[in-house]
């Protein structure tokens, strides 16, 4: 059984992992290490949070934010060093018009609740997190985590057949995100999933 404090633990880490995954800022340490610790319960997931952790007190923050700005941009995409591009529906569907259907749908549905995205799309991973941290409906909440942002999390973020024995500090720049989405799906996986019977958000086939 979910208690409430568990419940609202689990709102705030979103809150704060959406902050995270962020363009990082000079308190980026703190942010992870409350982060952390409202995952305690979830020990592989705390750890990926304290190896990055680690990491922003390793390097500095300018070298820091040219990593992240190199992992999340779509233009270094390659085979052998595949983007982690942070907009959900690009990971769905590609740039075609289920994506487009999948973002006025999301679009739609925040508007039910008064939440306007403003200066960013809403299939962005930011977006969807500081969404889910306030959504009031728990079926709605359930489906996107489910149907749209764990999948996508799989492709961004690959299986767990990775080898994850590497420091950090000797890895590359998208493997240093590359973990903190995992941390973020591992969390994610926890979330209540609601089955309905209703038209899941952005239906269709993922592209291959």
């Amino acid at each position: 059984m979910v208690t409430a404090v568990a419940e609202t633990n689990h709102m705030q880490a979103l809150a704060l992992f959406a902050e995270v995954l962020e363009y990082p800022e000079p308190d980026i340490a703190k942010t992870v290490s409350r982060c952390e610790a409202l995952v305690a319960e979830q020990p592989e997931a705390a750890a990926l949070l304290a190896d990055f952790r680690a990491f922003t007190r390793l390097v500095p923050l300018g070298r820091l934010q040219e990593i992240y700005t190199s992992a999340f941009d779509l233009d270094t995409l390659s085979d052998l060093d595949a983007t982690l591009y942070p907009y959900v529906g690009h990971h769905l569907f590609g740039e075609s018009y289920k994506r487009s259907a999948f973002m006025t749908e999301l679009n739609s549905r925040m508007r039910t609740f008064d939440y306007v995205v403003e200066r960013e799309l809403p299939d962005h991973l930011v977006v969807l997190l500081r969404f889910l941290a306030v959504c009031p409906d728990e079926e709605l909440a359930g489906e996107i985590v489910h149907d749209a942002m764990i999948p996508a999390l799989v492709r961004m973020a690959g299986d767990d057949d990775a080898d994850e024995t590497q420091p950090l500090e000797a890895v590359s720049g998208r493997e240093v995100y590359r973990r903190l989405l995992k941390a973020l799906r591992l969390v994610l996986e926890l979330f209540p999933h609601n089955v309905v019977e209703s038209e899941p958000v952005g239906s269709g086939a993922p592209v291959q």
